[in-house]
This record gives structure tokens, sequence and C-alpha cells, in this order.
């Protein structure tokens, strides 16, 4: 039985972590009584540990893991070893690295880094994954119909603003969410322009006018099968290279928008299965709309298979941000994760615990993010 909700426990406790991370590392004290007042210095910016140490206060609570992961401490030797005590009385209990950053305040920060690189690219990927694997399974390439003008519209703002996005604006945005916001600007306006051109045209063309079949089944797929011939973490390091200045949030959101492929495959699959059933088709008899059947009926049956992948997708999303902090690109410099903690252990191969703690970390990560697959079988 331990064997199966072990992984439940492992990142509950990750989450815990990430969420009171300040608590417990930080170069600030939690709780201090100074000049008659009380403080909490952890949760504000001000003086670090140096300053709260030299200060008259009556007592004070310190967390921990008396540091804070950013913080480098030059006259410390390099690479002092677990369970070592530093000349200012500090007490390093995985050691540290080069420039004299604790290792243990690292792994809190690199938690805090992981929970949301993770978390927050599979909420992108089932954004746009559901949807899109949702109605191209269910509808196929029959199942919508529309007139001309009005799809073509479509077509041509979603190919022509993206094309333009991407050679034109990507070069010029300052981070990933600035690059999105613009090429949404850019795909309405030219989508909205193609609209009141076709629908104009409309008026003395009945062919625009008549309805079609919407081939959004066919389109879904041309999409996913292009994602499965490019490979993913040479696509997410084409795509950062030509950010500025790239933050987490901007790996957050490429990395979502490149995860929602296995989503909307295994979605799509299961709803081409479903909509076949026959309660579907007493429904549909019974004078269900086609939308209510999707949303209330057959989307519901089919999430199964999509949180089996979302698991396996979170494992996979902490793992790419990793091996791209690990080859320096992706995250600001000054973060410590995972990744840049792997890093400096290639520089020193003595520092073993700057390669053995993160990879430990990232193992029973990524495990137990698969793991959760097995529990629901």
């Amino acid at each position: 039985m331990m064997a199966r909700v072990w992984p439940y426990y492992y990142l509950g406790t990750l989450l815990l972590i990430a969420l009171f991370a300040d608590v417990i590392a930080n170069d600030r004290p939690l709780l201090a009584h100074y000049a008659g007042e009380l403080h909490l210095p952890a949760f504000s910016q001000g003086e670090g540990r140096d300053a709260w140490r030299e200060a008259d206060v009556a007592w004070v609570i310190w967390p921990p893991i008396q540091f804070s992961a950013e913080a480098m401490n030059l006259d410390l030797p390099a690479y002092l070893g677990p369970l070592s005590s530093d000349k200012e009385g500090g007490f390093h209990w995985l050691g540290t690295d080069r420039l004299g950053r604790d290792t243990a305040a690292g792994l809190i920060s690199g938690t805090r880094t992981a929970v949301l690189v993770g978390l927050g690219s599979l909420i992108i990927a089932l954004i746009v994954g559901v949807p899109l694997g949702a109605v191209a399974g269910y509808f196929g390439n029959e199942g919508i119909r529309t007139p001309r003008y009005l799809g073509g519209s479509l077509i041509v703002g979603i190919v022509v603003g993206s094309g333009y996005a991407i050679g034109s604006l990507l070069p010029l945005a300052g981070s990933g969410t600035e690059f999105v916001l613009m090429a949404v600007l850019v795909v309405g306006a030219v989508g909205c322009a193609a609209y009141l051109l076709l629908r104009g045209l409309s008026t003395v063309s009945p062919w625009l006018r008549s309805r079609a079949a919407v081939p959004i089944d066919r389109m879904v797929q041309f999409v996913l099968e292009m994602s499965v011939s490019i490979p993913g973490l040479v696509m997410l390091i084409v795509i950062l290279s030509f950010v500025r200045r790239p933050t987490i949030w901007t790996l957050v959101l490429i990395i979502g928008l490149f995860g929602w492929t296995s989503l909307a495959r295994f979605l799509r699959a299961e709803l081409i299965r479903i909509r076949s059933l026959p309660y579907i088709a007493a429904a549909r008899v019974s004078g269900v709309g086609e939308l209510r059947l999707l949303f209330r009926h057959a989307l519901p049956n089919a999430l199964g298979p999509v949180l089996v992948v979302a698991a396996f997708l979170v494992g996979s999303s902490i793992l790419a941000e990793a091996v791209l902090s690990f080859l320096g690109i992706g995250v600001p410099a000054q973060q410590v994760t995972w990744g840049s903690t792997l890093q400096q252990a290639r520089m020193r191969p003595a520092a073993w615990w700057l390669a053995v703690f993160p990879g430990l970390m990232l193992t029973f990560t990524v495990l137990a993010c698969n793991s959760l697959r097995t529990f629901r079988r």
C-alpha cells in the first residue's frame, strides 16, 4: 500500500516546501523583538543575516536554514562540504558552492521553481489542449459547419497573424508573456480584417455565404504530427534564444505551449471511442444538443487518460526546466534551481554534494509524477 501512496505524500511535501520556502530558508529572522516592537523580517525586504545578528534585539526566531538561496559569501572558502560551519557561525547542512551559497537553501528555492514550472505549464497545456482535443475528437471533420467567410477569416487570422508574429515580433519581445500578448493582438487584428473583407465579399458571392464543414480534426492532427517531428528540447532552446530577457514565467509559458499536444492526442483518441457509444446515441435521439453532449456526458468520461498524461507532463516539465538551467538558459542566472546546482557540480566534480542532492530531488520528483499513472490502473 505504501508503494502506491508514497508519490502523493512526496509531492504534497514538495508543495508545502514551495509554499513555505521563505519560512524554511531565509537569511532574515522569522520573528524578532527589536526596539520594543515585533518584526517579521522574513516576509519583508530589508537587512540580511549579518545586520540582524549585530542588531540589539531582545529575542529572535530564525528559520531552520539561516541563508537565502541567492546570498553569496565570497569570503568563505569555496565548496564547503556538508555539515560544515563557517567562520561567521553559520551551519551549512548540505555544504556550499563556489560562490559560498548554501546548497540546502538552493534546494528549497529549486523546489519552488520546480513546483511553479510543473503546475504552471500543466495549467497552460490544459487550457490549450483540452478544448482542441475535445473538439477534434468529438466533432471530427464533419461535425462543425460554418459559413465559408467565417472559416476563411479564422484561417487567415491564425496563419498570417502567427507567421507575422513569429517572424517579426519574436525578436522584439522582451519576454515570453509580452510576445504572447503581441501575437494575440496581431492574430485578432488580422482575423478581424479578413472577416470584414470576406463578409463584404459574401454579399455578392453565394459561395462565401454557403456553409461548409470545418476539418478541425485534420487541422489538429497536422499540428500534432508536426510536434512529433520536431524535438521539443531543441525547439525550446531555439525559441528561448530569441527572447532577450527570459524569466521563469517565460519558461512556464513556452513549456506549457509545447506540452498541450500530448494531452490533446489522448483526449482526441478517447472521445473518438466515446462518441460512438450507445449512451451518446441515446442522448442524441432524446434531443440533447451536441455541445451539451460533449461537455456534460462525453468529456467527463474521457478525463481519465488525460489525468494520467497530465501527471507525466508535470514530471517532464520539471525535467525540461532542469535541463535548460543546467545548460545556462531559460531562468535568470542569479536564480538557483536544481539544474543550476547540478551545473555547479560539473565545474567541480569533487564537490559531490552539488550533484547528489539535487540529482536525488529531481529523480524522486519525476519518479513520483510517473508513479501517479500506475495508481489509477
